[in-house]
């Protein structure tokens, strides 16, 4: 337990203040935890981890009033921020792998067709059209296809998309 005199001085060496009167002051204030003593030659008995509390306070108070905000909160942004950026870096990595596989798979299919003796898939070998065929004909197998595809008539969403788009450029 320490008295107002020791706390003073720990206090000053900590540069918060050098006066007594303050110290009585900010424990009648209750901002220092202390006890009355019964004895008449000490006041008040302070104990260290409450004093150390206080001196953290007034600390964390110094560094507000220095940056113009919440230390705390700014060093918790600051943590925060980290973690963002290191997330970041593995989604990137992420990418940069995945990118890497859609390439090599890219060069394995012009490979596998530049070796190939097919004829190139065109829309009318995959409507089962032959290559004379007109327009007309192509536009009512594409309105087939897509009839059967819309999602109101439980069809796939993502191929009926696919689908659209190549009807609105073919036709």
């Amino acid at each position: 337990m320490l008295n107002v005199k020791e706390v003073t001085e720990l206090l000053r060496d900590e540069g918060i203040t050098a006066s007594e009167q303050i110290v009585i002051r900010w424990i009648l204030e209750g901002k220092i935890k202390a006890k009355r003593t019964k004895h008449f030659n000490i006041d008040f008995l302070i104990k260290p981890k409450d004093l150390v509390a206080f001196i953290l306070e007034k600390k964390i108070e110094d560094k507000i009033k220095q940056f113009g905000m919440d230390y705390l909160h700014w060093e918790k942004t600051l943590q925060e921020n980290q973690k963002l950026k290191e997330e970041i870096e593995e989604v990137k990595t992420t990418i940069r792998i995945e990118q890497a596989k859609v390439s090599g798979l890219k060069k394995m299919l012009k490979a596998e067709y530049a070796l190939s003796d097919h004829p190139p898939l065109t829309f009318n070998s995959l409507f089962g059209l032959d290559a004379e065929a007109d327009k007309a004909m192509l536009k009512k197998e594409f309105k087939k296809l897509l009839k059967a595809l819309h999602p109101d008539r439980a069809g796939d969403e993502r191929l009926f998309k696919v689908f659209f788009e190549h009807y609105k450029k073919t036709i």
